[in-house]
């Protein structure tokens, strides 16, 4: 899971939350929600588990990548092109750190 902040510039910026269920950063399903992790992160209630319900109302869709073509797939609604742009944009060009957490 990854949050990008996106629509920088613009009068209204969002954190999405970009969920892979393969948890390799490549090709696939890439699954996007409003991000709202950090806000639900307190000393009692622990840390929150990564959203993956499509049911969920802060779902905003599915990302179909494929990294060999550069091409991209948007699956739903609520996020317009430049926003889908800068997601997939940053798909294609992240790399994992080399430690595991």
């Amino acid at each position: 899971m990854v949050i990008l902040k996106v629509g920088k510039g613009q009068d209204h910026e969002n954190q999405i939350e970009i969920v892979t269920e393969r948890g390799v950063w490549g090709s696939g399903i890439y699954r996007l929600f409003k991000a709202k992790f950090l806000n639900k992160v307190s000393s009692r209630e622990g840390l929150a588990t990564e959203p993956s319900d499509k049911d969920d109302p802060d779902f905003l869709g599915e990302m179909h990548i494929d990294r060999e073509k550069e091409d991209w797939v948007y699956k739903g609604n609520k996020l317009n092109a430049s926003v889908l742009k800068e997601i997939a944009d940053f798909i294609f060009d992240y790399r994992a750190p080399d430690a595991v957490y």
